[in-house]
């Protein structure tokens, strides 16, 4: 992040990338399909994990 995505973008983070086509290039569709993305990554990960813990506190 410091190093506005290393030599040749190479350290680019999916943050980045949206943050980058959003506001900077003015690129709203893909900055927001890329947000899209990444929401749904994250929420493939967390929901499983939060109803696993959730059932077992039930217990």
């Amino acid at each position: 992040a410091l190093t506005s995505g290393g030599p040749g973008g190479s350290a680019w983070l999916p943050s980045n990338f949206m943050y980058e086509y959003t506001f900077k290039r003015n690129e709203m569709a893909v900055g927001s399909a890329s947000a899209i993305i990444m929401l749904m990554t994250i929420s493939a990960i967390i929901v499983p994990y939060l109803y696993s813990e959730l059932k077992e506190k039930a217990r």
